[in-house]
């Protein structure tokens, strides 16, 4: 019995340190620490090793202590963007914490974004929304209403929602004699974060509204149902600690921060114009030429009113060309000067970047031209009240092109950004259906130079869309000049010179077509005569009696590159066969093109498709489609031979 009793003392000990051995309670270790238990860095390190969703509630509770989160907030940014529900601990940090510590741990968190893989976004924004439909349902079946369902981690798309409207709650409450400067870092990191997603680019928008001090909220969708996720601060009725550096504002700096916002809006239009195609000039076209519409296919314009995507677009995009009305960018001359402006060199050093004047900022050229383009297009589609600029496609449009359109040769013609194609042919096609052709003099060198120049769009151009619009436009305006030989100059050029076998397939329907006009409309010019044809012939019938030497190899891929200009020719000469065109057929010319060029191109013909057939290794690989396009030139052929002998 004593011997029981001297043990049961010894064993509470052990109990004792099993407890003291217990990890602390998340909740109690954040609070019993607290300043002035804990000195500010320490707590800091407490609160990163407890840091989860489940302590988020009570650590904004917390941070509603304004000496503690100036002391700490700044250093929270980056602990608690990762974290699934810490946007209203992070709102919190913007409201109370220092604005200016605070400003410059977003801007980082900005630009440390990983934000290229877009395949990976989206995969995230499907899954965020699988999440939410798994959560509403098990909100719905959950016996507890107030239990709450973690979510997933925030997108990079997401955090950078997160972080702009941060910076939305922070500006505002910088008071200090140049707030330009905080404002021109922030504009440029997330210039450089940003991607320009529907929810990305309607969380800038947010935020260019808010620091601008405009009001008026932005433009509901036209006709759209769909529902875009802006993530809103919620603090609109929850006051902000002051700054408190606050100092008086230089009276300069007002016209400094429109004219960094006013840039700032036509950058973020650049880069969502040429990521989300409008198809300004497609669009435009089916206006202005509706039979050319496919009947029982819906038309692009239809699309952009059914489709929700596309709906979007013009949405997003006719919210910031409001945003930049807001901030006065409807001057017209003011965007043309813009684009036209010398770019000057800059200072490598920040401090000395900082605008001292607004004359020092310079607007977006690209941004300016999508912002011409999508008011023009507004005031035609959608009757806006901004009257279109006046202009001429000579010199205006002309000058345009010059600025924008292969500005490092002909040969870059056709690789610029898709939305700077599109603005520069919607705005070019505006101008031809209103017949604003010339303002002044007109100079050939001038006209041809901008033919030159559209037709490589029409040739280069990625987007079928495009090329049919550069095409159209450059048909368009090569027929209305009024000077005959000149046409003809253009198309045998381009016959001659050009290397593209598109866009000498183009030239062939040109000739055609002013050859066609001329008949129809009794013209005496010289596409009414043998000239015409004579000067072009060398060029339109070329001697094909090399094919016979070149192998089998050879033979395939000089015909699949040329196959859609020798489509032209035969075309060409099955329309010249016709009796009513033989005053404009120079005497003896077929004979001359049955023998340099109908005979060795059958011949070829003949020869390739017979390799095709056999299947024998060595020849192209171009699959049923090559084999279907010399079947396609040999009936073309046969054809144009059973109608030239009758």
């Amino acid at each position: 019995m004593d011997s029981a009793q001297k043990e049961t003392p010894q064993e509470a000990p052990s109990t004792e340190v099993q407890q003291n051995d217990a990890p602390p309670d998340p909740l109690t270790a954040i609070t019993d620490s607290l300043p002035p238990a804990t000195d500010y860095l320490t707590y800091l390190t407490i609160l990163e090793s407890h840091l989860s969703p489940d302590i988020l509630p009570k650590l904004n509770d917390i941070l509603q202590d304004e000496e503690l989160t100036q002391h700490i907030g700044w250093d929270l940014i980056h602990l608690l963007l990762p974290l699934p529900g810490g946007e209203k601990c992070l709102e919190t940090v913007a409201r109370l914490g220092n604005p200016r510590e605070v400003v410059l741990k977003v801007t980082e968190a900005l630009q440390i974004l990983e934000l290229d893989n877009a395949a990976r976004d989206e995969e995230g924004e499907e899954q965020d929304e699988e999440d939410t439909e798994e959560t509403t349902a098990d909100d719905e079946t959950s016996n507890d209403p107030n239990e709450v369902v973690p979510s997933s981690e925030p997108t990079e798309v997401d955090k950078f929602c997160i972080l702009v409207n941060l910076l939305q709650i922070l500006h505002p409450r910088i008071k200090t004699q140049y707030p330009s400067r905080f404002l021109s870092t922030s504009l440029m990191a997330i210039l450089s974060a940003f991607r320009p997603s529907n929810q990305a680019t309607l969380a800038v928008i947010s935020f260019v509204h808010t620091v601008s001090g405009k009001k008026r909220p932005p433009l509901p969708g036209r006709s759209s149902s769909m529902s875009i996720s802006v993530r809103s601060s919620g603090t609109e009725s929850k006051s902000s600690a002051p700054d408190p550096e606050a100092e008086e504002e230089d009276p300069r700096e007002a016209a400094i921060q429109k004219k960094l916002l006013q840039s700032f809006v036509t950058h973020i239009l650049e880069d969502y114009v040429n990521e989300n195609p409008l198809e300004w000039s497609a669009r435009l076209q089916e206006l202005y030429d509706p039979k050319r519409v496919v009947t029982n296919k819906k038309s692009l314009s239809q699309s952009f009113r059914d489709v929700e995507e596309l709906q979007t677009r013009d949405t997003v995009v006719g919210q910031l060309v409001a945003l930049g009305r807001d901030l006065g960018l409807s001057d017209y001359t003011e965007l043309f000067e813009a684009i036209y402006k010398s770019e000057e060199e800059s200072d490598d050093d920040p401090e000395s970047n900082y605008p001292t004047s607004p004359n020092d900022i310079p607007l977006s050229k690209p941004g300016s031209l999508c912002l011409i383009a999508s008011l023009i297009f507004a005031s035609i589609l959608f009757d806006s009240k901004t009257p279109p600029p006046k202009m001429s496609i000579f010199p205006d449009h002309t000058k345009l092109m010059a600025q924008f359109i292969g500005t490092s040769g002909p040969g870059t013609n056709g690789t610029e950004k898709p939305g700077v194609i599109d603005a520069i042919l919607a705005i070019g096609l505006w101008l031809e259906h209103n017949n604003q052709f010339v303002t002044g003099p007109l100079e050939d060198e001038d006209y041809l130079q901008q033919l030159q120049s559209l037709s490589l769009l029409s040739a280069n151009t990625p987007s079928p869309t495009l090329r049919y619009a550069a095409h159209s436009l450059t048909s368009a305006i090569l027929h209305a000049h009024p000077v005959d030989r000149l046409r003809l100059t253009f198309i045998s050029d381009t016959l001659e010179h050009c290397p593209y076998e598109t866009l000498k397939a183009s030239a062939v329907s040109w000739l055609k077509e002013e050859l066609v006009t001329a008949q129809e409309r009794k013209t005496e010019n010289v596409f009414g005569t043998t000239l015409a044809l004579a000067a072009a012939q060398p060029y339109l019938f070329p001697d094909t009696s090399a094919l016979r030497e070149a192998d089998e190899k050879e033979l395939e891929e000089e015909l699949a590159q040329s196959f859609p200009f020798h489509m032209a020719v035969l075309n060409f000469i099955y329309l010249i066969s016709n009796k009513q065109f033989s005053n404009v057929v120079p005497p003896g010319m077929m004979v001359v093109v049955e023998e340099i060029y109908l005979g060795p191109l059958r011949a070829a013909q003949t020869r390739a498709l017979a390799a095709q057939q056999d299947g024998e290794e060595g020849h192209i690989d171009h699959a049923h489609g090559f084999t279907f396009d010399l079947q396609l030139l040999g009936d073309r052929l046969a054809l144009c031979s059973t109608h030239l002998e009758t």
